[in-house]
């Protein structure tokens, strides 16, 4: 079956599923999200992971709330107006969720003091060069909003969303067995996203499914 084939059969979302499969693929299987799944990586340097991961994590949560509401803004300019409404109403479920990182970075650090392993600060962790990867995730979201088709947040939201469905529960189930499971109590933005994020989702994909009749 070719491309117009599939396009003729498939829903609208369908369709976006199918063209984003082999995207969402390469990611699950990238070496690095195997290891951070895996007993591999070793309860030390999953420790370390998780400080990064909540350090840069900040910049990348912080203006979350502000771009679901500006694209939902963008939406009603553009002539969509209840999917607009609708992110505007969402963004609020999203504010200050950077806390929670900030908390468990502050945790994670002094945990590593504790046992007497090397460990930063958290306010020297925060304080680190952002790398382009993150600078990269907020020039898409600005992008996005400034662009033509502001409505493509809701693409956006869906993905980033699903990852914590789909590979959160994977990642707590490994840093609970190589850690233990105080060690998972101080991942509370994981932790909370792996069920907050399962009601997001199915608010991403009703909004999406019902594109068409817009």
């Amino acid at each position: 079956m070719n491309s117009s084939d599939v396009s003729s059969v498939l829903t609208y979302i369908d369709q976006y599923d199918h063209g984003v499969a082999s995207a969402r693929r390469r990611f699950y299987d990238d070496q690095a999200i195997q290891l951070i799944k895996s007993p591999e990586i070793g309860a030390s340097h999953l420790e370390a992971f998780y400080i990064y991961f909540c350090a840069l994590g900040v910049g990348m949560t912080q203006p979350v709330e502000g771009w679901i509401r500006r694209a939902g803004e963008a939406c009603v300019a553009v002539g969509q107006p209840k999917l607009g409404k609708a992110l505007v109403g969402h963004a609020k479920a999203e504010a200050d969720h950077h806390l929670l990182m900030i908390e468990d970075l502050g945790r994670l650090c002094q945990r590593r003091k504790r046992a007497g392993r090397a460990a930063p600060t958290a306010e020297h962790m925060l304080a680190l060069d952002w790398p382009d990867s993150v600078h990269r995730y907020r020039r898409m979201h600005e992008d996005v909003i400034a662009g033509s088709a502001p409505y493509a947040q809701i693409a956006i939201e869906n993905e980033i969303e699903m990852l914590s469905v789909e590979l959160g529960p994977d990642l707590l189930n490994n840093a609970s067995a190589l850690v233990g499971s105080d060690f998972v109590s101080d991942l509370s933005f994981l932790t909370e996203h792996v069920e907050l994020d399962a009601g997001h989702t199915k608010f991403n994909r009703r909004q999406m499914a019902a594109w068409p009749r817009r």
